[in-house]
């Protein structure tokens, strides 16, 4: 039965990704917009340095998820860009509290933590 669940879990997934379109990276300068649009990676640059990455949480929560890119400054995240144009952050995302959404964001997509 462990089993059956989890092809139907790898069958779903690889159907998910045939059919939402991955996020869009955006890189702003200095500040993010007052209102973020979902499925959207926005990356802020400020004097050339990537300081944080911001999305809409996945969960439709609609609460503003901040990830620091700095490097001095704990907690951290790496974005990377890959070839296809999508972006990746390193490590997971996990919200501890209210909605406790806990993620990878890979190749633009979420790929969901299961506890």
């Amino acid at each position: 039965m462990k089993r059956l669940h989890k092809l139907f879990g790898w069958v779903g997934g690889l159907a998910r990704r045939w059919t939402d379109p991955p996020f869009k990276t955006l890189i702003v300068n200095e500040q993010l917009p007052k209102v973020l649009k979902p499925r959207v990676l926005y990356v802020v640059k400020e004097d050339g340095f990537e300081e944080q990455a911001a999305i809409l949480c996945p969960c439709g929560c609609k609460r503003v998820l901040q990830m620091n890119l700095l490097t001095d400054e704990r907690p951290c995240w790496r974005v990377t860009y890959n070839r296809n144009g999508t972006a990746s952050l390193h490590p997971s995302v996990w919200r501890k509290k209210d909605c406790a959404s806990h993620f990878w964001f890979r190749d633009g997509r979420i790929v969901w933590v299961r506890d």
